[in-house]
């Protein structure tokens, strides 16, 4: 069965947003109720005081997940990290990257978990393994408040697309184009780029149509500028975003999930459907 198939049936994600401000999530409840201990093996146990940390990347510009704040790192991940470290008695490193030294940096070895938003693919399963999903990744579009001609995913037909390199937002182009041919449409053009604030910025100046991304980070933007940019459907099968280790680390996979299925049972994670 397909890693993405699998986890699509694990439904419990989610992300707890704020309407107002961009990138501003609700504090975690009760940080310390019900908080136990995990259960770490001694191999692990020895493979972490043998390297003496863990160490673990995060993205510097993926708001809500993780961005930077006055210099400060804020999001989601970044709070359900604190609460990792309130749980294991060794110490954590954490190195704040843009998103294409993340993966690659696991895959080599460089850091043990991609303790980011990572959507789940099946192309990215064959050199990680993922935790249970943190929230919902699925690919949607926007576009400027102003452009009345993008009344759907098939009026994409033809305009200028925004994705992140090496993101899963790129990974979605197949499936728009499977859509676009259907309909009788057929992509104009895919511009990459290293960081989403320069797509957003270039489709306020009319380079591009449109910006792929996942329906969280841009119900966020929406929801911050509604007077600059309308949030479009869904172009994307319906994904979800996970922490990612490197394939085969089964027993730092069972830590995160631990932690993971005990915010759940405490109502951290929640329903994902609030983002429509």
């Amino acid at each position: 069965m397909a890693v993405r198939r699998r986890f699509m049936l694990q439904a419990g994600t989610s992300f707890l947003l704020t309407a107002g401000g961009y990138g501003r999530l609700r504090a975690l409840q009760n940080p310390n109720q019900g908080q136990s201990s995990l259960n770490i093996s001694k191999t692990l146990a020895d493979q972490i005081q043998k390297q003496g940390y863990l160490r673990v990347a995060t993205e510097d510009d993926y708001p809500p997940f993780e961005f930077l704040l006055n210099g400060k790192p804020f999001g989601f991940d970044h709070e359900l990290l604190a609460r990792l470290r309130e749980a294991v008695s060794f110490e954590i490193q954490q190195d704040i990257v843009p998103w294409q030294g993340i993966l690659p940096g696991v895959k080599q070895g460089q850091y043990d978990v991609a303790l980011s938003a990572v959507g789940i693919t099946d192309e990215w399963a064959e050199f990680l393994d993922f935790t249970m999903p943190i929230a919902e990744s699925t690919i949607a579009y926007i576009k400027r408040k102003d452009d009345s001609s993008i009344q759907g995913v098939k009026f994409l037909s033809g305009k200028i697309l925004g994705v992140q390199q090496g993101g899963i937002s790129m990974a979605a182009i197949l499936d728009l184009e499977a859509r676009l041919q259907q309909q009788g449409g057929k992509l104009r053009s895919i511009k990459q780029y290293q960081r989403f604030a320069q797509a957003y910025q270039d489709l306020i100046n009319q380079k591009l149509d449109a910006v792929l991304h996942n329906i969280v980070s841009l119900s966020v933007l929406v929801d911050g500028k509604p007077a600059i940019f309308e949030l479009g459907e869904r172009v994307s099968r319906k994904l979800y975003a996970a922490w990612a280790v490197k394939k085969g680390n089964r027993e730092l996979l069972d830590l995160l999930n631990q932690l993971l299925q005990q915010q759940r049972e405490q109502g951290t994670l929640e329903d994902s459907s609030r983002t429509g």
